[in-house]
């Protein structure tokens, strides 16, 4: 999302310990490590974490965020049950909005409504409320979503913009403007390949086993057999389909603009895996 930080509460560094003694080496690497959450680095903010106690409930709430935003979502998962083992944490921010991501990232998409909207009773922040607003486009409530979000923007119009809004018909109309607007090789890549434009991500297209390659603010995903499976395989079946998700791509546009931009790019990402790239091989072509 653009200007959305990490971190959903006050964007400070964070809970300081059980305890009242003078800060140290310790509690400056968990500082560090929450600096880094907010600025978008978790990787960073792991390896500050390796220097904290592990027998220290303060480290597993950073470490849990972060892995959350690397897609590890069963580290993550590990390092809050850890916090929880060893303390009450039901109201506090932190874990709230650790648990809360996580959930929505598991597609535990009910659960994560249920603890953001705890969160938001004690901290209404921009993050808290975009968080909270993808639960609520995911299980269909667009009213409701639309706004959490003009609530967030009038807290910081800069942090969180309004999304532009169009007609179903006017987003397949922007849509088709951006794959003509696609060179040649594309295009042709394109022929016998279904685009289809959802809301939203349904369930049914997560693998439940690992959910993290498939998050509910995805915006677009390839389904079917790709081209180099198909020349290996002439019983494959699929026919592919490019599904591209209109609220989560007018989500990350500010304007028209940045709409065809969003859809072109997302568009690239997906004809990769039709292709037979994998993300990496995606990123290594470049078409991202």
């Amino acid at each position: 999302m653009p200007g959305v930080e990490n971190q959903g509460t006050t964007g400070e560094p964070k809970w300081s310990g059980w305890d009242e003694e003078e800060a140290g080496p310790e509690d400056e690497a968990l500082d560090r490590a929450w600096t880094a959450i907010d600025a978008g680095d978790p990787e960073a903010a792991l390896r500050e974490l390796e220097s904290v106690d592990a027998d220290w409930p303060d480290r597993w709430i950073p470490e849990g965020i972060a892995r959350t935003d690397l897609g590890d979502l069963a580290g993550a998962r590990a390092a809050l049950d850890r916090v929880r083992e060893a303390a009450d944490v039901d109201d506090h921010p932190d874990w709230l909005w650790a648990e809360g991501c996580l959930l929505l990232a598991e597609w535990r998409i009910g659960e994560a409504r249920a603890v953001l909207e705890k969160l938001a009773g004690i901290e209404r922040t921009v993050g808290v409320l975009e968080r909270l607003s993808v639960a609520h486009e995911i299980q269909g409530d667009f009213a409701g979503a639309d706004q959490l979000v003009r609530e967030a923007h009038a807290i910081d119009p800069d942090a969180l913009p309004i999304p532009p809004r169009f007609e179903h018909a006017d987003f397949e109309r922007i849509t088709a403007a951006a794959v003509e607007a696609l060179p040649a090789e594309f295009r042709s890549s394109l022929e016998n390949t279904e685009i289809v434009v959802e809301s939203v991500p349904s369930e049914w297209m997560i693998d439940l086993a690992d959910p993290a390659g498939t998050p509910p603010d995805l915006l677009g995903l390839f389904v079917g057999t790709s081209r180099l499976d198909a020349a290996e395989d002439s019983t494959a079946e699929l026919p592919p389909r490019i599904f591209l998700f209109q609220r989560n791509l007018e989500r990350a546009s500010r304007d028209e603009a940045e709409l065809v931009e969003q859809i072109r790019t997302t568009l690239y990402h997906e004809i990769g895996h039709l292709l037979g790239f994998d993300e990496e091989g995606v990123a290594a072509m470049g078409l991202e």
